[in-house]
């Protein structure tokens, strides 16, 4: 273990799920894309992204990466998971899944509205 709650959370994943690790570190990267001033933290198990209000979060479950997004439903598009009164969510088994262009756009839409 680290000194960085972020590193280690990262690390466990990759002990017990490697592919959701990957699935994570794709979906990090994107996030620090399209929001490179957000706040990183470790909130309710996961990576938890923060501008000046919280707008999206990454979490392993056990077969699947989510992407969830705080206001979500500002994007009602039938395209997100979930519902929730104001969460949304896109889930991913492998990071092959993800679509950096469509996946981009969400998170720098969310990022701008937070």
């Amino acid at each position: 273990m680290t000194s960085d709650p972020v590193s280690d959370l990262l690390e466990k994943v990759g002990v017990s799920r490697p592919t959701n690790h990957a699935t994570m570190v794709t979906l990090r990267a994107l996030v620090q894309e399209h929001a490179p001033e957000a706040a990183e933290m470790i909130k309710y198990g996961g990576l938890h992204y923060v501008r000046t209000k919280p707008f999206c979060g990454i979490y392993s479950h056990a077969k699947h990466v989510s992407l969830e997004f705080s206001r979500g439903v500002d994007f009602d598009d039938g395209l997100l998971e979930g519902d929730g009164q104001f969460r949304r969510h896109l889930k991913f088994t492998d990071p092959s899944a993800v679509d950096v262009e469509r996946v981009g756009a969400y998170i720098a839409a969310s990022y701008q509205r937070a």
